[in-house]
């Protein structure tokens, strides 16, 4: 366990496809020269070769399939090598390779938990045993193989499409194959926006009000709002409000401004209240986010407990030429109580 700490950070400094990562940066600069010079350069798909090569035997050592600790170049137990190529077709770069690599991530995602079940069976043969099933072995490294190509693939190391397969002597798939996969990518793709937009329409839940602000500052309540099994009411304003013993002041050419509102929990669920769910927006389309906001006499975070209620009161700072439009209570993503301000 301690020599997997050093291997998994480096391995995650240097592996990893994001912003972050050597290997991304790599991946980058080799799309952008097939895109400017229609061919790769020969040292940056070595480096990203090298780079995921090693990534594989780390992924083997993680597996305990060798004690023998990875290293970077040389011989091993695992082999991974990339013939390189003159030419790629610019046309196929990220977006068709992306869609047409789908279909693989989809199988490779479902045998993944075959494999981790193969894992922890492994570990306890070895246990038992001293030795790792040639079985379960080979199925792992199928596995592996089989994600190496996708990734050989989708980065543009090589333009032949795949096979669906873990063999290795599994041969590129034909054209066909390949622009049913595309096919097939873009229909799973968008399923899945389709899927998310629907899930956040779904969950979203945005509630809008309309209160008269000289009424609230005569004191006139606002509607209930519910959002996230929590209810709001403005019960008060303040338009030139003062801190007692002049304990604040604002700055030059702004003022402060109160609202009382009044928050109930409306399921047995603790919820918590936060400053930074309160915002208030003026006349000259600024958000403005809280200065102060006092929970019953205390400073927040501040749980609201089932069916609690609890009168917080948001203290905000804005211009002196400017109004404020609307109200805003957002405790969660997608979750918002909105009170727009009339004359």
């Amino acid at each position: 366990i301690i020599l997997l700490i050093p291997l998994a950070l480096f391995v995650s400094i240097i592996g990893s496809i994001g912003a972050g990562g050597v290997l991304g940066g790599l991946v980058l600069a080799h799309w952008i020269t097939i895109l400017v010079r229609g061919r790769p350069v020969g040292w940056i798909c070595r480096a990203i070769v090298a780079i995921q090569r090693f990534v594989l035997r780390a992924y083997a050592y993680f597996f305990l399939m060798t004690d023998k600790y990875p290293p970077f170049e040389g011989d091993w137990s695992v082999s991974y090598e990339v013939e390189q190529t003159d030419r790629l077709q610019r046309r196929q770069l990220v977006i068709w390779k992306t869609l047409a690599s789908i279909p693989h991530v989809v199988a490779l995602v479902v045998l993944w938990f075959a494999v981790v079940v193969c894992i922890v069976i492994s570990w306890f043969a070895i246990l038992f045993t001293g030795r790792f099933p040639l079985g379960l072995r080979g199925f792992i490294v199928g596995w592996l193989r089989w994600a190496a190509r996708v990734s050989a693939y989708w980065i543009s190391l090589r333009d032949e499409y795949p096979p669906f397969s873990l063999a290795a002597e599994a041969s590129p798939t034909s054209n066909t194959t390949h622009v049913w996969s595309g096919v097939g990518g873009f229909v799973l793709a968008g399923a899945a926006a389709a899927g998310f937009f629907v899930l956040v329409v779904v969950i979203s839940n945005f509630e809008d009000a309309e209160v008269s602000y000289a009424g609230l500052l005569d004191g006139e309540a606002s509607p209930t709002l519910e959002v996230q099994d929590i209810a709001i009411q403005l019960v008060s304003a303040d338009d030139r409000y003062e801190f007692a013993d002049s304990l604040f002041f604002p700055e030059d050419g702004e003022r402060f401004v109160s609202f009382t509102t009044v928050l109930t929990s409306v399921s047995s669920l603790d919820q918590e209240i936060r400053d930074e769910d309160f915002a208030l927006k003026d006349t000259g389309g600024d958000r403005h986010g809280p200065v102060l906001v006092s929970y019953g006499g205390h400073v927040g975070p501040r749980d609201l407990f089932g069916l609690e209620i609890g009168v917080v009161v948001v203290i905000f700072e804005i211009p002196n030429g400017e109004d404020p439009v609307a109200f805003e209570f957002e405790p969660e993503v997608l979750q918002r109580a909105r009170f727009l301000f009339t004359k």
